[in-house]
């Protein structure tokens, strides 16, 4: 029989997710789209965002309902966040998947892959988690939860291979949505820039905890920054109202005066527009780096959870353009460095040192070339393979 099925050929696959952040949302609906090519017929099910859902993907529980971060965060939440996955574990088992993909979100996931798994489903952990920087001995739990581990960096899949947990690099689908060069006049058009304005982007998280710890301190960086470059202009994408609400408070209280405009999304075109950025950690700091744009990291995070995640650590970096690269290119400002004062400083020298931007573009086109595979594409190889997808699909 051929590769490709046909419409009448294929009974319809029910297709177990959960995304737990907006980040994981853009993933899921990638592989969604992907898999939808192999699978018209298919239906998704779990818990997924808003990208997920204009897919069609059936959503249990809203996806914010996960978006928690870090250990103290979490046990503030952690009862309601137990009767969910409870739940989902019941409803998954009850209606038995082809196959179920948990999307990032570890913490949340692996039990209910392990769990899944006991019950002989089938069980794909979509972006590993980071045992390169810190608690590699989770993987010796997570051979048990799981049928194979889809990795999105190139480094990662020799920590697999020592615990013999199936494992395949597919890139970083993010890379595939970011072009070769920024076009950064045609994107200062579409927020009504001059050309040649300088242009500082701020990207405060996805969450609010980390909005909440973040916003002051930003404002007050970008005010201390405009004192040194009057002309500095400052563009802040909030990913949801909320978030633009609070930032706007730290607009009013410590930014008066500053040329900021807050948008509403955007990201990616706020990242194109500017001239460098100042990033939280996560996704955001790779975004920054595949858009080809110098940038500074800081971040505070609860004391608990700092203390916690120091003792734990293996690497001496939190960005991701760091741990690609191994080496210092970014400047980390975490915890009690995150200071107004600190990250003005750094910015200041990421403007005035061109030598320090060539550098960092120059590794950023690198990190470009390296992340930029048909991720999803990869993805569905894989968990074809690992679930026998096509012969489940085939009419008996």
């Amino acid at each position: 029989m051929s590769d490709k099925l046909s419409f009448s050929s294929q009974k319809p696959l029910v297709i177990g997710m959960i995304a737990g952040e907006a980040s994981g949302d853009t993933l899921g609906a990638a592989l969604i789209q992907s898999l939808q090519l192999r699978y018209p017929n298919a239906t998704f099910v779990g818990i997924g965002g808003a990208k997920m859902i204009a897919l069609g993907f059936q959503s249990w529980y809203p996806m914010e309902k996960l978006s928690v971060m870090g250990f103290f965060e979490v046990l503030k939440h952690l009862f309601e966040l137990l009767r969910i996955r409870k739940s989902v574990i019941e409803q998954f088992l009850a209606i038995k998947p082809d196959v179920f993909i948990g999307v990032d979100a570890p913490d949340f996931n692996f039990k209910v892959e392990a769990e899944l798994k006991k019950n002989n489903i089938t069980t794909v952990h979509y972006v590993g988690p980071s045992v390169w920087a810190w608690r590699e001995k989770r993987l010796e739990k997570i051979r048990d939860s799981v049928d194979g581990v889809l990795v999105l960096f190139p480094f990662e899949p020799p920590y697999y291979h020592r615990y013999d947990i199936p494992v395949k690099f597919v890139g970083h689908p993010l890379a595939n949505e970011f072009p070769d060069t920024p076009d950064t006049l045609s994107a200062r058009a579409l927020f009504d820039i001059e050309p040649f304005a300088a242009v500082t982007a701020i990207l405060p998280g996805s969450r609010m905890s980390e909005i909440n710890r973040m916003a002051d301190v930003y404002i007050q960086s970008a005010k201390l920054l405009a004192d040194i470059y009057p002309k500095m202009q400052f563009l802040i994408p909030c990913i949801h109202h909320k978030a633009k609400e609070r930032i706007q408070e730290a607009v009013n209280q410590f930014g008066k005066g500053l040329n900021i405009r807050l948008v509403d999304g955007q990201s990616r075109q706020v990242l194109e527009a500017c001239d460098q950025a100042l990033v939280t950690s996560g996704t955001a700091t790779l975004e920054c780096a595949l858009m080809k744009k110098p940038l500074v990291l800081a971040i505070k995070v609860h004391p608990i959870s700092y203390w916690i995640m120091k003792r734990l650590a293996t690497t001496e970096w939190i960005g991701l353009p760091n741990i690609l690269a191994n080496q210092s290119l970014v400047s980390e400002l975490i915890q009690d460095q995150a200071t107004p004062h600190k990250i003005a400083i750094q910015m200041g020298r990421l403007i005035m040192d061109t030598q320090l931007r060539a550098k960092q573009i120059t590794a950023f086109e690198a990190q470009y070339a390296s992340l930029k595979q048909s991720a999803s594409e990869l993805a569905v190889d894989a968990i074809e393979k690992w679930a026998d997808l096509k012969d489940k699909s085939i009419a008996k």
